[in-house]
């Protein structure tokens, strides 16, 4: 296993842990953090495929990833 895998699965293992940890404590905004960083990183994988650098894929992932966990915050504040 190369040291970017290694990486990659301990950084969704964290992710799962915020999605777990703010599930339990009933904390949606931890949740939404957790879930966005997964979205996030599903998203950076994805476009592996295409090619391009990671710095590219990254930018795209943690964009999207951030939208989702505003347009989540946002709808927790509007309930």
């Amino acid at each position: 296993m190369s040291a970017y895998t290694a990486v990659q699965l301990v950084e969704v293992l964290i992710a799962i842990g915020l999605v777990l940890y703010g599930v339990r404590a009933d904390a949606v905004p931890v949740t939404l953090l957790g879930a966005g960083y997964l979205i996030a990183k599903a998203v950076l994988n994805i476009l592996a495929i295409e090619g391009g650098t990671v710095y590219r894929r990254s930018v795209i992932g943690y964009a999207l990833g951030g939208a989702v966990v505003l347009a989540g915050l946002v709808l927790l504040h509007f309930r």
